[in-house]
């Protein structure tokens, strides 16, 4: 399916790992074909998860109106400053976003607008991208949800690193015009 194809813009990228690239995959999936994505991989998800059921209706109801908006690609700068960034909060068993501004001036030169996602407990690329999509943390701005979903992103940068309180942190930079 095309579908597929247009998704897995990591595919190729050899400074990524298989589950990185899954979760840039998983991304893409849900904003190049939200609808299907809510009938097809949220819908089997939760099968085997359950979580707060008020951000499970916003989120059918946001993914069912199919606001599709393109695939990102990945960039090796964002996915640097993701990398060092996960590594640094894993050894200090920290959370949140610490120095964003600071972190992404260096491809502010190229975009003007970033974001990041972070995102604890998880190794699995589905389980943290549900997380972070469903956004249970965040019930009122639903920011992470919006990120992913942001159609002026372009480009991402992923990583995931041990965690010394979670045991592991996936961190998204996210970045476009």
């Amino acid at each position: 399916m095309d579908i597929l194809k247009q998704a897995n813009t990591a595919q190729s990228v050899a400074y990524l790992t298989d589950n990185e690239k899954q979760l840039i995959y998983y991304t893409n999936l849900c904003r190049l074909k939200p609808k299907l994505f809510c009938q097809t991989v949220l819908a089997g998800y939760l099968k085997t998860h359950t979580d707060t059921p008020e951000q499970i209706t916003s989120l059918k109801k946001q993914l069912n109106e199919d606001n599709a908006c393109g695939a990102m690609v990945p960039d090796k700068e964002l996915c640097t400053i993701a990398h060092d960034f996960a590594k640094k909060m894993g050894v200090e068993g920290k959370e949140g976003h610490p120095d964003f501004i600071n972190r992404m001036k260096p491809v502010m030169k190229r975009f003007n607008r970033v974001g990041e996602n972070c995102d604890y407990g998880n190794k699995l690329a589905l389980d943290a991208f549900m997380h972070l999509l469903i956004d249970s943390s965040d019930p009122v701005n639903l920011a992470h949800r919006k990120n992913l979903l942001d159609p002026k992103f372009t480009a991402i940068g992923v990583a995931l690193q041990p965690h010394k309180t979670y045991t592991w942190n996936f961190v998204m930079d996210l970045a476009g015009e």
